[in-house]
């Protein structure tokens, strides 16, 4: 009897270090096409929201997390449609 090995995750997303490592590597490779800001919340001993790229004045950063924010909201209301 054999038995298939299947890789269930590609990577940890529990692990924010190595999560954050691998999307740098995916912008570096120019899979998310050329990245002009980027917004981070972190939540340690505090909370704390990062922005960086060409474009990551506060108010860029607050509206992409704003956008990040309804894309979630979107998933949850449409799911099980």
């Amino acid at each position: 009897m054999t038995a298939e090995v299947v890789t269930l995750y590609e990577t940890n997303l529990r692990d924010p270090v190595a999560a954050l490592r691998k999307i740098a590597n995916q912008i570096e490779a120019g899979d998310y096409g050329d990245v002009g800001c980027v917004g981070v919340v972190l939540l340690g001993n505090t909370m704390e929201v990062f922005g960086a790229g060409a474009d990551s004045e506060g108010p860029s950063v607050a509206v992409l997390l704003q956008a990040g924010h309804m894309r979630i909201v979107s998933a949850i209301e449409s799911h099980g449609k």
